[in-house]
């Protein structure tokens, strides 16, 4: 039995408790020793009424922690509250250990061109584990039919072994229902994620989590909430450096940071692999504009970004219009050395040895970087690496979907993608 709070630490578990309680008015009389043999017999049959008449209970105990209770009773708004309602069920349905659940992609926020007649999209969740093979254990137990056969018949270690090394790091289970809802669940280790969201290892999940979500589940550790936040403000980083420009619009800077993890994304560049016009949709879906505000909003100041009209603050002075209002950035060499250091180490690194052997002998670190940030090709350069990145993660884990989704429902999963292409091309 579960009770709706904050989970606890990574390191909580839910141990299955069985209890025998014979039912009253059970009488448990023996029979003399003197009996002999027939004093055994009778043991055996006493032992074997109450057990036909036993009740046998297991109770599932799901831990929380106190001390995220009230974070998870943040006012939304009423479409995200409601969807949070029906979704959050889902979450305390699994006995497996979760230290994070988060839901995101259209199934939660809707995009642009969506019509009443289209077909629902699957919902994304995204649940992180402090032990893979401890989930996967109980979850084959509790939910055989989400793994294809060859998968049951590995295991839980063969699966956890696949998830960890393969792709990016996460094991998608696709297109099942749970409390009548068609969903597709993925399961990443939280260790993994929290490396991949503060060093842009694969940018597979880090780059989805740029977009709005709805959480679930609010993190169990400080350093998961530090590393959420952290790759959030390196999003908001590489998009102004990506802006040479020193004024651009609202919706310009949200496509900018909506885009990044599309980059290098193979699908997007395969006749059926995704909407074409899927960045612009997301932008401008219903909601997404404001989510994006409470998602970046509060690192506006820190990171120089302001309203063109006067010196203003634009979470204090509030948001103007439906994103075409102007901001603008700092365009100094110092500003853009600031937001370069700021990113995390992966990409940071590999652009870096594009400059490093050209650096002339005795130059500082400070005036190394404001020749890297003033070179002509730095954008393109940031760019190509960022897609470096992301590509080989996204298509390993591409082609590990047909083995972990299993070949009957990637194929119909692909279709409704080709789908969804074929409308982005006609609304061109």
């Amino acid at each position: 039995m579960a009770f709706s709070a904050s989970r606890l630490s990574a390191s909580s578990r839910r141990p299955m408790i069985t209890a025998i309680i014979p039912r009253s008015g059970l009488s448990a009389s023996v029979p003399s020793p003197r009996s002999g043999f027939r004093f055994d017999n009778c043991i055996r049959s006493t032992r074997q009424r109450h057990a036909c008449n036993s009740v046998k209970i297991s109770l599932s105990v799901r831990y929380y922690s106190s001390s995220n209770h009230g974070r998870e009773k943040k006012i939304l708004p009423p479409d995200q509250q409601a969807s949070y309602d029906r979704l959050r069920p889902i979450i305390d349905t699994f006995e497996a250990p979760i230290d994070w659940a988060v839901a995101y992609g259209s199934g939660v926020m809707k995009q642009a061109q969506v019509k009443p007649g289209d077909p629902p999209s699957l919902t994304d969740l995204l649940l992180s584990t402090p032990s893979p093979i401890d989930f996967h254990t109980l979850n084959l137990r509790q939910n055989p039919t989400h793994y294809p056969l060859h998968a049951r018949l590995m295991g839980a270690k063969g699966i956890a072994h696949i998830q960890e090394r393969w792709g990016a790091g996460a094991w998608y289970v696709t297109d099942v229902k749970i409390n009548g809802i068609s969903v597709k669940y993925g399961i990443i280790s939280t260790p993994s994620l929290i490396t991949d969201l503060t060093q842009w290892k694969t940018f597979y999940l880090s780059g989805r989590l740029h977009k709005p979500t709805l959480s679930l589940i609010h993190p169990s550790t400080p350093q998961l909430q530090e590393a959420l936040e952290r790759n959030l403000q390196s999003a908001l980083s590489l998009a102004l450096l990506l802006i040479r420009e020193e004024r651009f619009t609202e919706d310009e800077l949200w496509e900018k940071i909506a885009g990044l993890s599309y980059s290098g994304d193979p699908r997007m560049g395969i006749p059926g692999g995704e909407n074409p016009q899927k960045i612009r949709n997301i932008v401008r879906g219903p909601g997404a504009r404001e989510g994006f505000r409470a998602m970046y909003g509060k690192y506006f100041e820190e990171k120089g970004v302001r309203w063109v009209e006067g010196e203003k603050n634009v979470e204090r002075d509030g948001w103007k219009g439906d994103g075409e209002g102007l901001l603008c950035k700092p365009t100094s060499s110092e500003y853009h050395i600031e937001r370069f250091d700021s990113l995390p180490t992966n990409l940071h690194q590999s652009v870096f040895k594009h400059f490093e052997p050209h650096q002339a002998i005795g130059t500082n670190e400070k005036e190394a970087l404001k020749q890297i940030v003033q070179d002509t090709k730095f954008n393109s350069i940031i760019s190509t690496e960022l897609r470096n990145i992301i590509h080989t993660p996204a298509l390993r884990q591409s082609v590990k979907g047909l083995f972990t989704a299993g070949f009957t429902k990637s194929f119909w999963y692909a279709l409704a993608k080709f789908k969804k292409w074929l409308k982005g091309r006609g609304g061109k």
